[in-house]
């Protein structure tokens, strides 16, 4: 995006105006779908950090000789106002602004803009949470004026189970996951060469089901019925809806997000872009963490990511302005 400093940008007149543009586009979407407006502190706090986020946070001085993180993400955000202020949570919710994250590359900044929403509620009201994301996420597309994309869908139940129910942990399991993320079977055997023989075998030949988008092979198939049919009731809710020009892919070895989701993930990607321009799903296992018995699930712009896009391929946007 234009800016004046990369890692904490002045954005330049352009930039700006597109940036508003669709902060105003996404939050009339959320408000007339019954999202109501949420601007949490900028100050987050410890409690509700997870251990990947907890190493990547900024701090600014508070004052008083000390420092005080600011928040990296809006999801926890939000987990930290509703479990302090409310018995029940507002069930719709939306929010904009910049959240704050030490950089994992040279290329990206440290203060980054977002818009989003969050479904809160229990678990009777999953089924028809996720059927209203996913109408709202299919109309994001045409919101931001994108020309064409693709909406990947996965589920951090098909590999996180698996591993569990072989009591794979440690280095094992993040060698594992590694591998997969790269997309590479046969560092499979390498990553898990510490476990029992024959588990190890079933951990690869799952592995390569998976990458080869051929599920039904996996030796655990039986086991992750549950996972494949929220799959596919997902999948249907999105080939009714999105833009034909939104091309929707399934990614069986999806490992993005392993440790905070719990059901059906999606992310959208352009060509030309280096990582995902939205993100979302299902993680029911962040409120009752932190002792509330609720269910959500959500999805984040990333504008920041959008505005160094259209920047740099003005094409992919022939709606935008």
């Amino acid at each position: 995006m234009p800016t004046h400093r990369p890692r904490f940008p002045d954005l330049l007149f352009s930039a700006a105006k597109l940036l508003r543009t669709w902060e105003a586009r996404l939050m009339d979407l959320f408000s007339e779908a019954g999202y109501a407006e949420l601007r949490p502190s900028l100050v987050a706090r410890e409690h509700v950090m997870t251990a990947a986020t907890r190493g990547r946070v900024l701090s600014m001085l508070d004052g008083e000789g000390g420092a005080s993180p600011l928040r990296s993400d809006f999801t926890l955000a939000l987990a930290e106002l509703f479990v302090l202020r409310y018995a029940e949570p507002p069930p719709r919710v939306s929010y904009s602004g910049p959240v704050f994250r030490e950089p994992e590359g040279a290329w990206e900044a440290a203060e980054r803009f977002e818009v989003g929403c969050e479904h809160t509620g229990t678990a009777a009201e999953s089924e028809a949470a996720d059927r209203a994301l996913c109408t709202l996420l299919a109309r994001v597309p045409d919101t931001l004026g994108l020309g064409a994309g693709t909406l990947k869908l996965g589920h951090a139940g098909l590999v996180r189970r698996p591993l569990e129910g072989e009591g794979v942990t440690g280095a094992a399991r993040a060698a594992y996951v590694r591998a997969l993320r790269v997309r590479a079977p046969h560092r499979v055997k390498d990553a898990l060469s510490t476990i029992d023989e024959r588990a190890r075998e079933r951990l690869f030949l799952h592995a390569t089901a998976l990458l080869d988008d051929a599920p039904d092979a996996s030796p655990y198939r039986a086991s992750l019925d549950a996972e494949l049919r929220a799959m596919d009731t997902t999948a249907a809710h999105f080939t009714s809806m999105l833009p034909p020009r939104i091309f929707l892919r399934r990614d069986y070895a999806d490992v993005t997000g392993i440790d905070f989701y719990t059901g059906p993930t999606y992310a959208l990607w352009t060509p030309h872009a280096s990582s995902e321009l939205l993100a979302g799903g299902r993680y029911d296992a962040l409120y009752p963490g932190l002792g509330k018995p609720w269910c959500a699930a959500g999805f984040c712009v990333r504008l920041s990511r959008l505005l160094d896009l259209a920047e740099a391929h003005p094409e992919l946007f022939p709606e935008a302005s």
